[in-house]
């Protein structure tokens, strides 16, 4: 029985593999094309990011909310609405006329963006002990192929010379990948929360803030996620428009860029995140991957040619490689199986309001300060998220 139970749990995380993996192809074939199409329809760096932003902010009202949805009613029906509005809402990205319409497109979006903590949530369903950081690893793996495929995908269908229609190519492209997702989700992935182990959403429960207040343990992880995502919005809203004034890089180029920084990254997190975790422990593959994080985003600050700059991204792949699965992991080990859903939905706001708060910023500190200012900026936010983690996170882990 243990046997056939093992063997059921691996079948069902290959199957959110692959359906996150779609996904996410369709994600990392939009994203990034997006500055250049928001400046082919006649934005500034500031809307650009402020546009992209708009997403996260979607994310961080919705996040809570479909985080105990998926705690009452499952994580399957949760990952299906959140890909079918993923798609809904690349199709109205296709069919902007200016920025505003490219804003409240990338609202919507995050509106219906529970697909990313169901999926959160379900990797550590199927896990013990044991298996949980290596479960988190693959699920992070499944994330940076997307970012391996998607954006060389899109740098394909871009084409050399981009245009209003090489544009819609990308976008509705992504729509058919996110909508593909869903179909798989419906076909192939089965349930990892059973009928006794929901939580109706209507059950009383701690308030987010209560949460927090009782687990200071949690509280600290979760300001550790908070920190780092910022600094990492920072680098993903300019990273288009640095590496056009820096480098005279197109979308193409750019594309290209970001799957190989997913393929560096997938490496790491597909194999190597359990290996690491059971021979450093998670708090030292935390504070480690922090580290080297920062240190790519000094890296990428002080670039000056392509060679540089795809050595920073190197460090910014293996930082972000380990710590991501270790954090992860961590703030997974402090939930219950009936608010495990809660609590990563918890996590992904603060992941949602990282990314508000990074492109509020980034575009303003790209045109007042600098075209690496963001970078730079970055690494300070990051070189006081290993401080935190540091003291916070706890030793036995």
């Amino acid at each position: 029985m243990a046997a056939a139970a093992q063997l059921s749990a691996r079948g069902s995380l290959l199957a959110l593999f692959l359906v996150v993996l779609t996904g996410m192809i369709g994600f990392g074939i939009f994203v990034p094309i997006f500055p250049f199409l928001s400046l082919h329809l006649g934005g500034t760096a500031t809307e650009t990011t402020i546009a992209m932003g708009a997403y996260s902010f979607g994310q961080l009202v919705a996040a809570p909310a479909w985080g105990r949805l998926s705690d009452a009613v499952g994580r399957k029906p949760v990952l299906i609405a959140g890909l079918i509005g993923a798609g809904a809402s690349y199709v109205m990205i296709a069919y902007a006329a200016n920025v505003e319409a490219l804003g409240f497109a990338r609202l919507f979006g995050g509106l219906m963006a529970g697909n990313v903590g169901a999926a959160f949530a379900a990797a550590p369903d199927l896990a013990d002990e044991r298996t949980r950081t290596r479960n988190m690893g693959l699920l992070g793996a499944a994330f940076a192929l997307g970012f391996i495929f998607g954006p060389g995908l899109g740098a394909l269908i871009v084409g050399d010379r981009p245009d209003t229609e090489g544009f819609r190519r990308v976008c509705l492209m992504a729509a058919a990948f996110a909508l593909l997702a869903a179909l798989a989700a419906a076909a192939f992935f089965r349930e990892t929360l059973a009928a006794g182990a929901r939580r109706p959403a209507a059950a009383p429960r701690d308030g987010r803030a209560a949460l927090l207040i009782k687990r200071p343990a949690l509280a600290q992880l979760v300001a550790v996620t908070l920190m780092m995502i910022a600094a990492q919005a920072l680098m993903e809203t300019t990273f288009g428009l640095w590496s056009d004034a820096q480098l005279s890089w197109g979308p193409r180029e750019t594309g290209v860029a970001f799957a190989v920084l997913g393929l560096m990254t997938v490496g790491l997190q597909g194999g190597g995140a359990g290996w690491l975790a059971k021979r450093l422990g998670e708090r030292r593959m935390l504070l480690g991957g922090l580290t080297l994080f920062a240190l790519g985003f000094a890296a990428l600050g002080a670039a000056q040619t392509t060679w540089q700059a795809y050595a920073a991204l190197a460090l910014l792949a293996v930082g972000g490689g380990a710590a991501t699965p270790a954090l992860s992991s961590m703030v997974g080990a402090q939930a219950g199986e009936q608010e495990r859903g809660l609590v990563m939905g918890l996590n992904q706001s603060a992941s949602a309001l990282g990314r508000v708060i990074g492109p509020a910023f980034a575009g303003l500190l790209f045109d007042q300060f600098g075209h690496s200012s963001p970078f730079w900026v970055g690494a300070g936010v990051l070189a006081c998220a290993v401080a935190l983690a540091a003291f916070a996170a706890p030793k036995r882990a």
